[in-house]
């Protein structure tokens, strides 16, 4: 008994020093892969670099005729939201010896949205892996700006990333200097009034009631905050000595500090070290469940949002095939609400169950649909068009070069069925949708 006492109380009294000494609390350590592969917005270097790439194959007796393509601007850095919230942790944890090599927030406000060094690689190899993966597509086909469109949000990280990728896409095949440089033209519109591509900046209605007073999504990351966030910001406070406490509403902002860490400066040893892996990915699915009820499917405006974009592949690629337009492709740029929006409208990627804030940690991790699994940074969605024997034309649709199914469709959709599945978002009135009040 008094052996068993001694163990007990000992244990006690250590547990009593571990406390009241923050630097001998557990620091968890994890691998580059792990993070990449497992938890952010960043594409695996080998896929991301890969020229391991074989040219597709065409369906029997049928010829790729035209190509669109929608894609996210490379890895850059933290947005004004972020870096907002990034100066408040530095104030909770300048006292936290834990901390004291990486508390201080590196990223200044007049880099935010800026690509980092990646983020003007990965586009460039995009170009160079559409030009292998199309081969036979772009084999003779010389730069012309009526044959090939180049479209961007008119951001610094989109317009640079699109400028990477036409630098791949046409690498050795232009006039200029020794590299055989192509200069392109691209164009943009204000982003209050692209409505293809910025949706989330020119639709009033979405901005005044979903973005914005969304009493659905605030219910539910109240609920999500004190049901989950909150334990875990006071455990870290009280591990750590933190007076006041942390705000729990700081602690995914813990996670997205540590996704910006490894983008930048390549280290995995900041933020993440104090979150375990389980508070991590709880960490993270905050930001999931926002994006469900301001890009997806947890608001029904979301739902047709997408319209105008879809409205203008439509009308492109009939254009071509009648004769009317000489644009074989169609490249645009742009951002991952814009890719979830249209990934919505289209009706992918919806998940069994709403993304609430009271799901139990097994549901957190098994549901399909996770913008950072799906849609990271240089993600591509492309739009094959297809004319095939009997002039029948059919549409292949691919994410990251996956294939994705429209919801009544095949992997090759034929043309007038996908029409008549999208209905009416073909030819919405965007203004009429977006009006408000």
């Amino acid at each position: 008994m008094q052996f068993t006492y001694y163990i007990v109380y000992s244990i006690f009294v250590f547990g009593l020093f571990i406390s009241n000494n923050p630097a001998l609390c557990v620091l968890y350590k994890y691998t580059r892969d792990y993070l990449i592969n497992n938890l952010f917005f960043i594409e695996p270097a080998e896929t991301a670099f890969s020229l391991d790439v074989n040219p597709i194959s065409y369906p029997d007796k049928c010829e790729l005729k035209q190509l669109n393509l929608i894609s996210r601007h490379g890895s850059r850095y933290p947005n004004p939201n972020d870096i907002i919230n990034f100066e408040k942790l530095e104030k909770v944890f300048s006292n936290v010896s834990a901390a004291k090599e990486w508390y201080k927030n590196p990223f200044p406000m007049r880099k935010n949205n800026q690509l980092v060094k990646r983020g003007e690689i990965e586009p460039f190899f995009d170009g160079l892996q559409c030009r292998k993966r199309y081969k036979k597509f772009w084999d003779g086909v010389k730069y012309d700006p009526e044959v090939i469109k180049f479209q961007s949000t008119q951001t610094s990280r989109a317009g640079a990333s699109l400028m990477s990728f036409s630098e791949g896409l046409f690498n050795g095949y232009g006039p200029l200097d020794a590299c055989k440089s192509q200069p392109i033209y691209y164009w943009n519109l204000p982003l209050e009034q692209d409505s293809t591509l910025s949706m989330f900046t020119s639709c009033r209605r979405w901005n005044e009631t979903v973005n914005t007073n969304n009493p659905l999504r605030n219910e539910q990351i109240y609920l999500y905050g004190n049901k989950t966030l909150a334990p875990i910001a006071k455990r870290i406070s009280k591990d750590y000595h933190i007076s006041p406490p942390l705000d729990p509403l700081l602690v995914p902002f813990m996670f997205t500090n540590c996704q910006y860490w490894l983008t930048v400066y390549n280290r995995t040893d900041a933020w993440c070290s104090l979150l375990s892996p389980k508070e991590l990915l709880l960490s993270r699915y905050y930001f999931e469940m926002d994006f469900y009820y301001r890009l997806s499917y947890g608001s029904p405006l979301n739902l047709r949002i997408g319209c105008r974009y879809i409205t203008e592949l439509v009308n492109g690629v009939e254009g071509y095939l009648y004769g009317n337009s000489s644009v074989i492709a169609d490249l645009k740029f742009s951002h991952s609400f814009s890719m979830t929006m249209i990934l919505t409208t289209l009706g992918l990627f919806k998940n069994e169950y709403p993304l609430t804030g009271n799901l139990t940690f097994e549901q957190i991790q098994n549901f399909e649909y996770s913008e950072f699994r799906i849609i990271p940074w240089s993600s591509t969605i492309y739009f094959e068009i297809y004319k095939c024997s009997g002039n029948n034309v059919y549409m292949r649709i691919l994410l990251d070069f996956k294939p994705l199914y429209i919801p009544g469709c095949g992997e090759y959709c034929e043309w007038n069925k996908f029409k008549m599945i999208l209905g009416d978002k073909i030819g919405c009135d965007y203004e009429k949708l977006c009006a408000y009040p």
